[in-house]
């Protein structure tokens, strides 16, 4: 009995109860929480709108939230709860939650059910603008040309665009 009775007095002696100590122990360092084989549903109205998949995700809680996908991330883009409108890869993202805004960089490639396709390095997309839109060279490829370009804006749909420098148009054989 004697000996828990010291191993108890050795304990609260060797532990320090400083309050300013404890509280400043996490000072400096950023909160984070790290998600591994991420799959997170997007819906609005009670349908589905996206499906977002990534082997990897950084949640940072500091001065800015953000959200990073640092290991390349996928989205499904659906009109209605089944049917894919489009699909979107990049090599990395980030999600700016104060601002509504996603910045996705490296090798991004968005593609549409009719086959249109959007190449670019950066793209950027403002939630409550329900734009698309960067000022990195693109790429785009419809059924009967590609153009290359400097700059763009779009909608979400990614219907109606507007290249700001078009530097080169390629005509294509109708394939369809």
């Amino acid at each position: 009995m004697r000996w828990i009775y010291l191993f108890f007095v050795t304990l609260l002696l060797s532990c320090e109860n400083d309050l300013a100590t404890v509280q400043g122990s996490g000072k400096g360092k950023t909160q984070m929480d790290e998600v591994k084989d991420v799959e997170s549903y997007f819906s609005q109205a009670g349908l589905l709108k996206a499906k977002l998949t990534a082997p990897f995700m950084l949640r940072y809680y500091d001065t800015m939230p953000r959200v990073e996908f640092p290991q390349t991330l996928h989205v499904d883009f659906f009109e209605g709860n089944e049917n894919i409108q489009s699909y979107l890869d990049a090599q990395t993202g980030f999600y700016y939650e104060s601002q509504g805004k996603v910045l996705l960089e490296d090798s991004v490639i968005v593609i549409r059910k009719d086959g249109d396709t959007l190449k670019t390095q950066k793209l950027y997309w403002e939630q409550g603008a329900h734009r698309f839109y960067t000022d990195a060279d693109v790429e785009i490829r419809q059924k009967t040309k590609t153009i290359f370009g400097t700059g763009f804006e779009s909608d979400e749909q990614l219907k109606n665009f507007r290249i700001d420098t078009v530097t080169g148009v390629m005509l294509v054989e109708d394939k369809y």
